[in-house]
């Protein structure tokens, strides 16, 4: 088995499909109530995939990473209203925008590899500059944004790291 954190697990779909596949989660975060007891409930019913889970309700921006040192994947599900077609298009300005927090855990846990669902309306045209910049991220966590910068300043810093041909990576 893989021994894997999901954050923003919601119902607990994706920690499901990954377990069929050897995926073993060591905890499971999400900071929804009801999707929390809706999986609590299916380990209460006994269904064998879900037995070992250990759901936690909390919002990721609290975890303490430290705790999970050794995980060797994180996988995860952010919200898609910060990018869906029909809401505000509020993206990095939105509170709801959870890749910053998929980044640190990436930055903080150090994992074999990671898996994020697609937000599909993060695809469109108005956005690509913030998917390559989550891209670039998580291709290059140990580049952290300081404090006085945006996102733009930060994207053009891993832009430059990303041509310039230094593949120092995660150690």
């Amino acid at each position: 088995m893989i021994n894997s954190i999901e954050l923003l697990c919601g119902a607990g779909g994706l920690a499901l499909g990954l377990h069929q596949v050897g995926f073993s989660p060591y905890a499971l975060f999400e900071w929804d109530r009801d999707s929390c007891e809706n999986i609590k409930s299916n380990i209460t019913a006994g269904y064998d995939a879900v037995k070992n889970w250990n759901v936690i309700q909390t919002d990721v921006r609290e975890i303490d990473y430290k705790r999970y040192k050794g995980v060797e994947f994180v996988t995860g599900g952010s919200p898609c209203q910060p990018f869906s077609l029909g809401g505000k298009h509020r993206v990095y300005n939105d509170e709801r925008d959870m890749f910053p927090e998929a980044v640190r855990a990436v930055r903080e846990l150090k994992p074999k590899g990671f898996i994020f669902e697609n937000v599909r309306g993060l695809l469109r045209k108005s956005f690509a500059s913030y998917f390559n910049y989550i891209i670039l991220q998580l291709t290059y966590p140990e580049i952290i944004r300081k404090k006085d910068m945006d996102w733009t300043e930060h994207l053009v810093m891993l832009e430059c790291y990303h041509t310039s041909g230094i593949r120092a990576g995660l150690e």
